[in-house]
This record gives C-alpha cells, structure tokens and sequence, in this order.
C-alpha cells in the first residue's frame, strides 16, 4: 500500500459530469455536426484526486452527488480507481460542456452552476466532512466553486474543522468563496492570474509577487501561490518568495492545467518535501497538462520529464512596496 495512503482528504461540493467534444467550427444559428462525445469525471477536487492517482499516490475524495447523472458520476470514479466518500444531495448533479473547434484549435467551455442547496444542507454537510476527517487526514484540498445556496464562507469552515484534526487546508478557488475564506487561515491558497486580478485589479509580474506576499504578511494564508500560466508560479511564505520558471513546451490546451498543479503539490508536501520542491514539482505537472488535447490532465510520465528540467529557485529578495497600498 501506498506511503501517502490517507494522508490527503480532496473535497468537491460541486462537480460535474464534464463533456467533451469537436465541430469543425461554431457558428450561430445552425445545426452544429459534433464528433462522439468524451465523458471524464469532473470538478476540482475530483480533479486534483485523478492527478494524485495518475501520479503514484493515494487520496480520498469526498464529493456530494444526486440523479441519475450522480449516479453516473459515481460509477466512473470507481472506475478511476478512487477512494471515494459520497454526500448525497437532492439535486441533480450539473453537467459541464467543452466544444473544440477545429478549424481554429480555440475551445470554448460552457459551465453550469450545479444544483442549489438549502439552509439545512449546510451544517449536516459539515457534519459529515467532520466525520470524514476524524479518521486522520494531513492535507485536505478544497478545490472548486461552491455550489448556490452554500454559505460563502464554506470552505472557510472546512478550514477550521481540518485544523481540529490536525489537517492543513489547500484552497483552490475563486471570487466570494476564495476571499470569505480568506479570515479562516487556510494553510495554503493557490490562484491563478486571472483569480488574483480579482482581488487586485489589474496583475503583472511585479503585482502578483505583491500579491502572493501580502496576503500571507495579512494572515490570510500561511503560503499563497499564484500561477501565471507561461510565466510559471510565485511561491510566498513568511519567510521566503519564490519564482518557479516553467520548462518549454508546446501548448495544445490550458485545460487541466490548475488541478494537475495542486494535484502534484499536494502529493509533493504529503510525501514531506520542501514547498519549493512540491511547488516545482506542481508547474511541471501544469506543464505536462497543456500538451494534452482537450480536457485530458497530465500524465505521469511526462510529468517527471519535465520536473527534472526544472532548477532549484533561489529565493527572490523582498519587495517592499505594497500591492494593496494605493487600492
């Protein structure tokens, strides 16, 4: 059995059934000739759990499900090979959709909002979660959007029911869900360029050093990552500030790229390296993600290959001029 069996606990309150397709070209009005449909089980955390598989290591992944698409969901995680702890809902589970068009190589994704929850469904979720998280867990991944009818601050709640038991959080989310968290302390936060822009307003090289920096000198994270797709990652501890420079490769679809980051952090810390390392060990597997067509994630193989073109970062001097200071 896996070393790393149980030490990771992923979390999706709202994934979806994702559907993949190609036409040769979208255009408004007509009927649109598809080619057979590829169906992957989806959603953040479900995600993350995939790579963490795909990459040698063991997770558990609690998700909530409802309807026939549930149900279907279900039965491809097992599929998978995923250990899997299911909450059922009254909803139907969402469905996502992604049509390639091959004349111009350009994908566009039509995402749904996932079945809405009601007052009740909170507290007895996180019942469950505690449940779940009793059993011994040392990083759980929260990754996703909340589904409606969930209190924003949500994740935040899971942030401090994992760290009763001794569990570090790693939030991978966006918009109110990532900011009401942000007063919990999750231990890390992970944004991508756009996500930061959100609560920036506007991001370049020098801003998302800023960023990353002030929210953990703010207490809002022990260590902030933001990812800026070619240009690789920004690390930030109290301590230290990283940049991590992405190997070269050639892009077929940026799809994929932000949970086969998190998927191999995760499994970097859970097997007890360095942030620097894990977080290499991420950009590589994000690299690996966009050569792959489609919605496809990294593979193994090809992850290894590049983490070993990418050098040890040295840690960058601090900046001393606030990002937030003039917003």
């Amino acid at each position: 059995m896996s070393t790393d069996r149980r030490r990771i606990l992923t979390v999706t309150l709202n994934p979806a059934l994702d559907v993949t397709t190609t036409t040769e070209r979208l255009q408004p009005q007509q009927k649109l000739r598809c080619d057979a449909p590829r169906l992957d089980p989806g959603g953040g955390g479900v995600n993350v759990s995939r790579v963490i598989k795909e990459l040698g290591g063991e997770s558990t992944t609690f998700v909530t499900l409802g309807g026939t698409t549930g149900t279907h969901l279900e039965v491809m995680l097992a599929a998978a090979g995923l250990d899997c702890e299911v909450w059922r809902d009254g909803g139907e589970t969402r469905s996502s959709l992604t049509v390639m068009e091959a004349a111009t190589g350009l994908h566009y994704r039509f995402v749904m909002p996932g079945p809405t929850h009601d007052a009740s469904d909170a507290p007895r979720l996180l019942d469950r979660l505690k449940q779940v998280l009793a059993r011994g867990y040392d990083y759980v991944v929260a990754s996703g959007s909340l589904p409606p009818g969930l209190p924003e601050d949500f994740y935040g709640r899971i942030a401090e029911a994992g760290r009763a038991f001794g569990a570090r959080l790693i939030l991978d989310t966006h918009g109110v869900a990532l900011s009401s968290a942000l007063s919990h302390r999750p231990y890390l936060i992970r944004l991508n360029h756009l996500e930061a822009q959100e609560l920036l307003g506007g991001l370049g090289e020098r801003a998302a050093r800023d960023l990353a920096r002030d929210l953990v000198a703010a207490h809002s994270a022990e260590i902030a990552i933001v990812t800026f797709g070619d240009k690789g990652a920004i690390v930030a501890s109290a301590a230290e500030i990283y940049e991590i420079a992405p190997p070269r490769v050639d892009v077929r679809s940026m799809v994929g790229a932000g949970d086969s980051f998190v998927g191999a952090l995760t499994l970097g810390l859970s097997r007890g390296w360095s942030v620097e390392k894990a977080a290499r060990y991420g950009v590589a597997a994000a690299a690996a993600a966009v050569t792959s067509e489609g919605t496809e994630l990294c593979k193994a193989d090809m992850v290894e290959a590049l983490f070993s073109r990418i050098p040890a970062a040295a840690p960058m001097a601090h900046q001393t001029q606030s990002a937030f200071r003039n917003s």
